[in-house]
């Protein structure tokens, strides 16, 4: 019963994220012999720590390592059934780190060798970000890459991003092989020596408790009303058409009362946009557009983000775009691949890249049999009480409504023959 609990686990964690292709058909042939992992007490966690220091400098000293299991005791993980290589043991060894500990990581303020285990998470606690402290697999890397995905299945099953470093030539080689990229590259404060690899859905945005209290300041919702469309045009008048004079007729193509604009806002500024068009089985993003004196903030992040999220809600598991040939980058940071064997196009005067990516799903999607009141809410803020909902107070009658607007046409005809029989 563990073990096809495992398997089934070890499935969900590897493709709720951006591994290669390489890893994914790697791990998905030896679905059938998932490795058995397995918290490692605190003695067995030291012992093995000893062996791997006969091969390896700079790891954590004992007392470091001993309270971080004691902080959280599903830290270290032995690959392999009990007792098994007990003279080289192969283990996964990472840090579940909350909001505060993602963002520190990112922004050097979280040590490896010293973590502060306030920044990490106990056992019964979901990580914002998982920071992988050392996997050695002597001999054994293939059942050790398997054995990371009943992992991440467990104790991130929406998928969560993870970060290491490649401290040996090996591993230098090897992580990027796997899917890892500079985390510079989606933020630009992090060591030049962190790796990280993202969920499908994207590197999420983390902020820390300064900037979190400050969130007000960038507000991102959908756009409902007439005055949160006109402040999208405007916005998107100002970045394409002033800046890069496109014709009116290309900017304002006849999709926009199709599709779900998000209005982002800075100090009540309106300050960006993008636009979400819906097909059967994907989603198109589109007219991402940043006015040029905001475009230092995390503003365009938080867009694709909560776009990512809205069209994870409604179900969505794809998502399509065109880029421009410069920003392929940017896009990848939220899980988007140039589509293979697709060649490169153009218009207005511009060369585009097509670009897809898969979306998590998520658990708390739209569907049929969810709260009849969840899908006639407003659009996007399907969580609280809409109007109708409080409609529902009233009393229900069969059929339309009846207004007091004076007496019916009965009455009426009623009144109307007793005062002819009367005249009469």
């Amino acid at each position: 019963m563990y073990q096809a609990n495992i398997q089934a686990a070890a499935i969900n964690g590897f493709h709720t994220m951006a591994f290669s292709e390489r890893v994914q058909r790697l791990c998905a042939t030896g679905v059938e012999r998932v490795s058995v992992t397995r918290p490692a007490s605190s003695e067995e966690a030291l012992a093995a720590l000893a062996v791997a220091r006969i091969h390896l400098g700079g790891l954590v000293s004992d007392d470091v390592a001993a309270a971080a299991i004691a902080h959280n005791p599903d830290i270290f993980h032995l690959v392999g059934e009990r007792g098994e290589r007990a003279d080289r043991p192969a283990f996964l060894a990472y840090l579940p780190l909350n909001r505060r500990g993602a963002w520190a990581l990112v922004n050097q303020q979280f040590s490896g060798m010293r973590p502060d285990l306030t920044m990490v998470c106990r056992a019964d606690e979901r990580p914002h970000a998982i920071y992988i402290w050392l996997i050695f697999a002597p001999g054994t890397l293939t059942p050790t890459l398997r054995a990371l995905a009943p992992l991440l299945g467990r104790v991130a099953p929406e998928g969560c991003p993870l970060f290491t470093r490649g401290v040996t030539g090996h591993t230098s080689r090897l992580f990027p092989a796997m899917g890892f990229v500079e985390a510079r590259a989606a933020y630009p404060n992090a060591a030049a020596d962190l790796l990280g690899l993202s969920p499908r859905s994207g590197f999420p945005v983390f902020e820390n408790d300064a900037v979190a209290r400050a969130a007000g300041a960038i507000t991102v919702r959908v756009a409902r009303t007439m005055e949160d469309m006109l402040k999208c045009f405007t916005i998107r008048s100002a970045t394409y058409m002033a800046e890069q004079d496109c014709p009116f007729d290309e900017e304002f193509d006849g999709n926009d009362f199709c599709a779900t604009h998000f209005l982002g806002e800075i100090d009540g500024e309106p300050a960006g946009c993008i636009r979400v068009r819906y097909f059967a089985d994907f989603v198109k993003f589109e007219r991402l557009a940043v006015r040029h004196e905001f475009r230092n903030s995390r503003l365009s992040f938080r867009l694709v983000r909560e776009a990512i999220d809205h069209c994870r809600r409604k179900g969505y598991l794809k998502a399509y775009g065109h880029s421009r040939s410069d920003l392929v980058r940017f896009w990848g940071i939220f899980g988007f691949r140039a589509i293979a064997g697709r060649p490169h196009f153009t218009f207005s005067e511009v060369e585009y890249v097509e670009l897809e990516a898969s979306l998590a799903a998520t658990q708390d999607r739209l569907v049929i049999g969810v709260d009849p009141y969840m899908l006639i809410r407003p659009e996007g803020d399907w969580d609280r009480p809409g109007p109708l909902d409080r409609s529902s107070s009233r009393p229900a009658s069969i059929g339309p409504r009846r207004r007091n607007h004076g007496p019916s046409i009965e009455r009426k005809a009623q009144d109307l023959t007793s005062s002819s029989l009367a005249s009469v």
